[in-house]
């Protein structure tokens, strides 16, 4: 079955350093599996067979769960692609099986090129997440400054029995994430993925040292816009060097608007600036998330805060696309329909469509719906789920409630694939 040519969303897409051709638009954003071998942190069965799930789905882009770079800032369920206490074959081998569970096999169907995400919580790390450090060992961070779950006595208590407070990272560290960036992007290289995404967003490590919120560095990686964002310029390059060798390896980067949301003009400036520095580095994209295109809730149903989140998600993408210059932009965020992708696509808002949770729902979305010419425009919508928050945790006054509870829906649901996929295997 081939895809409709007259849709933006089947164009093809060549990226501007790696020369990599994306058979389409249509990107499988990231999400985190939480379920890597616990007593490894290698991929499990489970996490190949989700990954097997959207191997035959036509995407243009497949982009993995988060993966840890630092053996010692690394979550129990989190693939570590940086093992030095583990035989280069035994970790490459694994890699390489994982990669493999991406590929379509006994199938007329093209693969999808594959890359990994690369993350460091920082001070976001679960004091009891990790099994290779204390829980009172203080995570990393650009400064000393505690992680904010709101206001009150109550998000006070809760953040002092699940995040230790941080330390300020030493200039010895900063080389050290740099170099496990580029040491853990030529591992997944040699495993036979097409590339690595560089995590700058949802608060972890890379945004907290973009962000003067979280930044009070006053040395050579703090202090001014330019000067935060020097450790992403710096990864970004050492990436590039450490992969030169491998012919078309891709190197993205995610941002996230909600980080760079500031009350005043001066967060937007701020942006501004890193964008515009950015868009020197040898990026082949970046994704940018934290809102919503498309939105099929009345207005009236939406709340303030989410009204002003999402008209910031507009208005930074729009930035964004102007100052990345000749960087090809990715949009993750709530689009609904072929017809909203597609419109996003002709305004020039975007040069490709991210697709996270409704991939969960349907990992064949694109070969089935989206570039199927046998589904009509208004059938060929995605499949969306907002999961209420009981009444009673509403007047629970954390930030982490209703997002956890719609998180662990997902969660639950993203694991339940490779239960699917192994009955089909068996």
């Amino acid at each position: 079955m081939s895809p409709q040519p007259s849709l933006l969303l089947s164009q093809p897409l060549t990226l501007p350093v790696s020369k990599f051709t994306l058979p389409n638009r249509i990107a499988k954003a990231s999400m985190f599996e939480d379920c890597a071998d616990p007593n490894t942190n290698l991929p499990s069965p489970q996490l190949k067979a989700i990954s097997s799930s959207w191997s035959t789905g036509s995407w243009g882009l497949i982009l993995t769960g988060s993966v840890a770079i630092d053996p010692l800032q690394a979550t129990t369920n989190a693939v570590l692609v940086n093992q030095p206490n583990l035989p280069k074959t035994t970790l490459l081998t694994s890699l390489q099986s994982w990669a493999d569970a991406f590929r379509p096999h006994n199938s007329n169907i093209s693969p999808s090129p594959v890359i990994v995400q690369l993350v460091h919580p920082g001070k976001q790390l679960l004091r009891f997440a990790s099994k290779s450090r204390s829980i009172f060992e203080p995570p990393l961070a650009p400064s000393a400054i505690p992680l904010d779950l709101g206001p009150g006595l109550l998000p006070k208590i809760v953040r002092t029995l699940m995040f230790a407070n941080p330390r300020e990272m030493t200039l010895t560290e900063i080389q050290s994430l740099i170099s496990n960036h580029a040491h853990s992007a030529k591992v997944v290289a040699k495993a036979g993925f097409n590339g690595v995404q560089i995590h700058a967003a949802h608060g972890f490590l890379l945004t907290q040292f973009l962000s003067p919120t979280s930044n009070k560095r006053t040395d050579a990686y703090g202090g001014t816009a330019a000067k935060r964002a020097r450790i992403v310029l710096e990864i970004i390059a050492a990436v590039r060097e450490a992969t030169k060798e491998f012919k078309g390896f891709i190197v993205g980067l995610k941002l996230n608007s909600v980080d760079h949301q500031q009350a005043d003009q001066k967060g937007v400036d701020d942006s501004i600036e890193q964008l515009r520095l950015l868009a020197r580095t040898e990026l082949d994209f970046v994704e940018i998330s934290g809102g919503t295109f498309e939105d099929a809730r009345p207005r009236e149903m939406v709340s303030e805060s989410t009204k002003k989140r999402e008209a910031f998600f507009l208005e930074f993408a729009k930035i964004a696309k102007r100052e990345l210059a000749g960087i090809p932009l990715m949009v993750t965020g709530g689009f609904a329909s072929r017809l909203g992708m597609e419109e996003a696509l002709r305004r020039g808002d975007c040069d490709m469509v991210g697709l996270g949770r409704p991939s969960i729902f349907d990992p064949l979305l694109p070969r089935n719906v989206l570039l199927n010419p046998e589904v009509k425009d208004e059938d060929a919508k995605v499949t969306r789920v907002t999961v209420p928050v009981p009444w009673l945790l509403q007047k629970v006054p954390l930030k982490l409630v209703g997002a956890g509870v719609d998180a662990t829906f997902h969660a639950k649901k993203l694991q339940a694939l490779g239960s699917t996929e192994k009955e089909k295997a068996g």
